[in-house]
């Protein structure tokens, strides 16, 4: 009996060893495969063309080609050329030249002319920028952003930089809308202008045109329509909201062609709204709550938590087929009576307990076709921007957050790829807009290499963060936190990879959870660098184990994403302003 239990243990203790040992091959063969197939990913685009130099020729002996030659006289005599149109001769007629009068006109210093000189130039019209038409490519360099927000030829326009995305330049031409029970809201809009005028390098404005309902084909060149709720057109107690079969068209086709919707009231009327847009776009469009990772919260300040007001543990995506569910909030109701007490209270001698509030619902996104074409908001935004003109009280802080806010919807509306925003190239006039500096010869090799990596340093970095093997797809939730700072949780599937931009060169602490498992890792970026983490799920047995790997590879940004051009990357911008991340807690 004693002799079977050794046995068995030997060979417990047999496969216990074998299942490891396959374990740690397997896991090292692994990282060995993603090392090389993202070598192989890097070598395969080729590098800059150089090129061969010439080979010299063979030098020739000049004095060997000399050859002498003597110059021999013709034997015959030169023959006369007989050539009867030679022979013939024209005399050119005479000219009469005009006597010249013997006294001249007296003309006196500053005298009108004897006769009107009429000379009407044609001048081009500025609405039809054929001036920029006629110099083709070299129209941006001629026309301002002022003078084609005043010829409004398009309702708006940008000029997009790589470098970062604060540097974005163009003109944006707000239109006056007012429907039924919804307006765009003349003060909200003049202070989300002016907002954006003194902070971005945006021309904003508001169009002095008011269109009453949406049935002007004009409406279909703005690239945002605000909707906020207005009480006062609403003369029918059992709607808020109306439109038309005719609005509820135009409406559908500008949401379809790259227009974008931000509605902004309260809880009914956004209920009605979503079931106007349910008609509108179909069951092919689905309503859900936006996760803060959403480029809306990024596409100009950094709003990581979402925006100010919004309870974000409530916001995830509903469970089961509800695409199109809105919660019902009787928030505002709760409010009022919550004021009207307060009101009561005042003047007697104790005070009634006030309602609970509920927190908001935040924004809600409508999607069609992968893309968002329309917000829905209870943040009351139309308010808070309108205060801003009143420069006492505590609301003035309340407001710049809920205009920073604004301005982060406007930046998405008029740089999102399926919209319909014009982007225009820079002008060959403006300079670069990544710095250039040049390194002066050193005469040591060494020192040219230390001068090399500081001026890398200044310049900012990227961090990948690819599914191994390279072309798999997260299926799971996965978050990213950074030097324990930021943190960044994706809900949405299908994508193959995350790509963050604007990071400082330096050493930064990863924290990557995915598939319920988390793993740490410290990286060292590079300035004007890629550095790629891989990483995938290994499942041996019941043990389930997440494997991050950084590759020694690094390349610049274009080689990079040319390298990895056929893989779906969520882009993360950090803010432009990173003292946050860079300075300790």
């Amino acid at each position: 009996m004693r002799r079977h239990r050794t046995a068995y243990i030997c060979l417990l203790a047999s496969l216990l060893l074998h299942l490891t040992a396959l374990y740690l091959g397997d896991h090292l063969w692994r990282d060995e495969l993603d090392a090389e197939a993202f070598r192989v990913r890097l070598a395969r685009i080729p590098r800059q063309f150089k090129p061969p130099r010439p080979t010299p020729l063979p030098r020739l002996d000049v004095e060997a080609l000399k050859v002498e030659m003597e110059y021999l006289r013709a034997d015959q005599p030169a023959v006369a050329v007989r050539d009867p149109n030679l022979e013939s001769e024209t005399t050119p007629p005479e000219i009469e030249a005009p006597t010249a009068p013997l006294a001249l006109r007296e003309i006196a210093v500053g005298a009108k002319e004897d006769a009107p000189i009429l000379e009407r130039e044609k001048m081009i019209s500025p609405a039809s920028l054929g001036l920029a038409d006629s110099m083709g490519a070299a129209s941006m360099d001629l026309l301002r952003i002022e003078d084609m927000a005043r010829a409004n030829k398009d309702h708006a326009a940008v000029i997009p930089s790589r470098a970062t995305r604060r540097d974005l330049s163009g003109y944006v031409n707000f239109t006056q809308l007012r429907v039924y029970g919804a307006s765009s809201g003349r003060g909200a809009l003049d202070a989300l202008s002016r907002y954006v005028r003194d902070h971005t390098q945006l021309l904003a404005q508001v169009r002095d045109k008011t269109y009453k309902l949406f049935l002007s084909e004009q409406l279909l060149k703005d690239p945002i329509h605000f909707l906020f709720e207005d009480t006062l057109s609403a003369y029918d107690p059992n709607f808020l909201t109306k439109f038309s079969a005719e609005e509820k068209a135009l409406l559908g086709r500008y949401m379809r062609e790259g227009g974008f919707l931000f509605i902004d009231g309260t809880n009914r009327y956004l209920r009605e709204m979503k079931d106007h847009l349910r008609e509108i776009l179909g069951s092919e469009a689905r309503l859900a709550p936006l996760p803060t990772s959403h480029l809306l919260y990024h596409s100009f300040y950094e709003f990581g938590g979402g925006f100010p007001g919004e309870d974000r543990s409530r916001s995830r995506y509903m469970e089961g087929d509800r695409s199109w569910y809105y919660p019902i909030n009787n928030r505002n109701d709760l409010l009022a009576l919550q004021q009207e007490q307060v009101t009561i209270a005042s003047g007697a001698e104790s005070e009634q307990e006030a309602p609970v509030l509920q927190p908001s619902e935040g924004l809600w996104g409508v999607e069609l076709d992968g893309e968002l074409v329309a917000v829905l908001s209870d943040l009351g935004f139309e308010g808070k921007w309108r205060a801003s003109f009143n420069t006492e009280g505590e609301a003035t802080g309340i407001s710049t957050y809920a205009l920073m806010a604004g301005t982060n919807i406007l930046v998405y509306a008029l740089t999102r790829k399926s919209g319909i925003t014009p982007q225009l190239p820079p002008p060959t006039w403006m300079p670069g807009q990544r710095p250039v500096a040049m390194v002066q010869e050193a005469p040591l090799a060494i020192e040219v290499a230390v001068a090399d990596e500081l001026l890398f340093d200044d310049l900012d970095a990227w961090l990948a963060l690819v599914v191994a093997p390279i072309g798999s797809e997260i299926t799971e939730d996965i978050t990213v936190r950074l030097d324990g700072r930021y943190s960044l949780e994706l809900l949405k599937r299908g994508y193959q990879g995350l790509l963050f931009h604007n990071l400082s060169a330096g050493k930064h602490w990863v924290e990557l959870s995915y598939g319920g498992q988390t793993q740490q890792v410290e990286v060292d970026l590079r300035g004007g660098k890629v550095t790629t983490l891989t990483f995938a799920l290994n499942r041996f047995a019941f043990v389930v184990r997440l494997r991050v790997q950084e590759q020694e590879e690094r390349a610049d940004w274009q080689r990079w994403s040319a390298a990895f051009a056929d893989l779906e990357v969520e882009e993360i911008y950090l803010a432009a302003d990173r003292e946050w991340l860079e300075s300790g807690p």
